[in-house]
């Protein structure tokens, strides 16, 4: 595993970790509470939207948020690494 790939997957673990003791989070909050970046936080969730659920709700006129939940929150990284590997093996037939 790459240097760049473990880094994604703390990223990773630690969006995972937040939604599951926190519930629902918008992109900023996950990001404050993560640390990550809130571009980086919005690109994970983007790529890997197979794992989660994304409403898009009115805060207050004019200003949404997009909230973000696991779609599963008995989610493991071993199951998104699979996840990802069939998605790779897919893309080279």
């Amino acid at each position: 595993m790459s240097h760049l790939q473990r880094r994604i997957k703390i990223k990773l673990l630690k969006i995972f970790n937040a939604l599951k003791t926190n519930g629902p989070l918008h992109i900023r909050g996950l990001a404050r509470i993560t640390n990550i970046h809130p571009a980086t936080v919005s690109s994970i969730i983007s790529r890997l939207n197979y794992f989660f659920d994304i409403d898009n709700i009115e805060v207050v006129p004019g200003f949404r948020a997009k909230i973000i939940r696991l779609k599963n929150p008995d989610i493991k990284i071993e199951d998104v690494e699979r996840y990802l590997e069939v998605k790779k093996q897919i893309r080279g037939v």
